[in-house]
């Protein structure tokens, strides 16, 4: 058992929240909470996911429940920490991991393509934040509260603005929230992460969006290499801040893939080990 693991069955299982739970960078999260044998509540729009989820956190070692949430709307926001509550008690730890966006030059967008990013990443935050927090000082309790940002919130990251613009008003959301929190036991950790496979995250792109916007960020070096992550490593970075003992929080960790190692007398962009397949 790692030490993180150790220290956590120290202290006894807790109940989670993550949203955006049922596929990629959430799923990942919830099972790896769920092997620490800990309470996962599993939150998400698509409700015909939530069953698969669920089994494979139990599967991991831990409890589960699935039920729909829609961070953006504060009625299903209560109705799902209601449930939680019901089931188990407050949450004493909060993973924000539910986001949108579609890339692409601002002016090309939607309205509804820029109000889908800011609301599900920055405003859903908020309101699951609130609620969370809200259960935890009227019970006097210590807990945990995750924000998955993303590398676009700390440089300018083209064809992604709404996105960018949204997680940077994480971050800012999650310094200023530490400040309101200093002294009640409740920590507030930022997740930064790079580029990672398996998210889901361009599933709605057609090959003309990968066309574009492929080459506007390696013009602007924004993709440097071929690198890349699985959720799986993101998820690790979860448990380190969440179970990091009592009286230490962990601020920002930023989570990014290696370039891969070019093979002999070659060049680390055409392949090698660690290249995205």
């Amino acid at each position: 058992m790692s030490t993180s693991s150790q220290m956590a069955a120290r202290r006894g299982p807790r109940t989670a929240v993550v949203t955006g739970a049922t596929a990629g960078i959430g799923r990942a999260i919830a099972i790896a909470l769920g092997e620490l044998g800990w309470r996962v509540a599993i939150g998400a729009r698509r409700e015909e996911r939530l069953a698969d989820a669920v089994k494979r956190v139990e599967a991991a070692g831990g409890k589960a429940l699935g039920h729909p949430l829609d961070v953006t709307e504060p009625a299903s926001v209560e109705a799902f920490f209601a449930e939680v509550e019901r089931r188990w008690g407050c949450a004493d730890v909060l993973v924000n991991n539910a986001g949108a966006a579609r890339p692409g030059r601002l002016d090309r967008l939607s309205y509804a393509d820029i109000r889908a990013a800011i609301e599900t990443s920055l405003v859903g935050a908020l309101f699951a934040t609130r609620r969370a927090v809200e259960a935890l000082r009227a019970r006097g309790l210590p807990g945990d509260l995750v924000f998955i940002s993303s590398r676009s919130a700390a440089e300018s990251w083209a064809h992604h603005l709404p996105y960018g613009a949204s997680k940077a008003g994480v971050e800012s959301a999650a310094r200023t929230l530490r400040l309101e929190l200093e002294g009640t036991g409740i920590r507030v950790a930022l997740i930064r992460v790079g580029d990672t496979l398996g998210t889901e995250f361009s599933a709605s792109w057609t090959p003309a969006d990968f066309a574009e916007n492929l080459a506007v960020w390696q013009r602007l070096a924004l993709l440097r290499h071929a690198g890349l992550m699985q959720p799986e490593d993101v998820a690790r970075a979860v448990v380190l801040a969440v179970t990091t003992r009592p009286g230490v929080q962990l601020e920002l960790i930023g989570v990014d893939a290696q370039a891969p190692s070019a093979a002999p007398g070659g060049d680390p962009a055409a392949g090698g080990q660690g290249a995205a397949p």
